[in-house]
C-alpha cells in the first residue's frame, strides 16, 4: 500500500471531524448511518434486489459471496446508493460501508466496477486510500490509543467499535497506538 505523503494524518483528521459532527469524543465509536444520511447516501442491502434479480443475488450472496462486498452507484440526478453484501458478517458489512463512504468523502471519481471489456475497473491508488480511510473512520488514532491505554481485550474492543478483529489489529498497528502508549508511560 502506497499512500501519498500526509494522507494518513489527513484521514485521521477527517475521522475526528466526523466524530465531532456526531458530538462524539475523539475515541468514541461512530455511527455510519448518520454519516450516510448527512451525505444523502442511500444504503441498500444486496438482498433487497432478490425479487428483481434473483440469480445475481444468489450468485453474489450464496454461491460466491466473496466476489462482492459493496459498490456505490451514482445516478445522473446526483443520487448515490451504496449496495452492500448483507450476506457478510455484520462487522464486515460495517467495513464495507465505511470503505464506500470513504470513496465519497475523498471525492474519488465514480467508475463502473466492470469496464467495457468485461474486466474489473480498479484504481489501486484510490482503493488504497479507501482501504486506509475506511478503517480510520471506524477506529480513529485516538480510539486505537484509548483501546491500548484501557487495556481492552481484542474481543471487547471489536464489539465496542463494531469492527472485525483484522480491522481492529490493523488500526492498532497502523496508528502506532502501542508505541505511543509505551512512550507516554516512560515519559511520565
Amino acid at each position: 500500500m502506497s499512500l501519498r505523503r500526509g494522507f494518513k494524518a489527513s484521514a485521521n483528521r477527517l475521522s475526528l471531524r466526523l466524530r465531532r459532527g456526531q458530538d462524539c469524543l475523539p475515541h468514541a465509536p461512530i455511527d455510519l448511518e448518520i454519516i450516510a444520511a448527512r451525505l444523502e447516501i442511500e444504503i441498500a442491502p444486496l438482498s433487497a434486489f432478490a425479487e428483481e434479480s434473483p440469480e445475481a443475488v444468489q450468485q453474489l450472496s450464496i454461491i460466491d459471496s466473496e466476489a462482492f462486498s459493496a459498490t456505490t452507484i451514482r445516478f445522473d440526478t446526483g443520487k448515490r446508493i451504496i449496495i452492500h453484501n448483507d450476506s457478510h458478517h455484520p462487522l464486515r458489512q460495517r467495513s464495507n460501508l465505511s470503505h464506500e463512504i470513504s470513496h465519497i468523502l475523498l471525492g474519488h471519481p465514480f467508475t463502473y466496477p466492470i469496464d467495457s471489456t468485461g474486466c474489473r475497473n480498479h484504481d489501486r491508488d484510490l482503493e488504497d486510500e479507501a482501504n486506509w480511510l475506511g478503517p480510520a473512520i471506524l477506529i480513529s488514532d485516538e480510539a486505537a490509543l484509548h483501546i491500548v491505554r484501557q487495556g481492552m481485550d481484542e474481543q471487547s474492543a471489536s464489539t465496542h467499535y463494531g469492527v472485525s478483529l483484522p480491522v481492529l489489529r490493523m488500526r492498532i498497528n497502523g496508528s502506532g497506538a502501542r508505541i505511543r502508549h509505551s512512550r507516554s508511560r516512560y515519559s511520565n
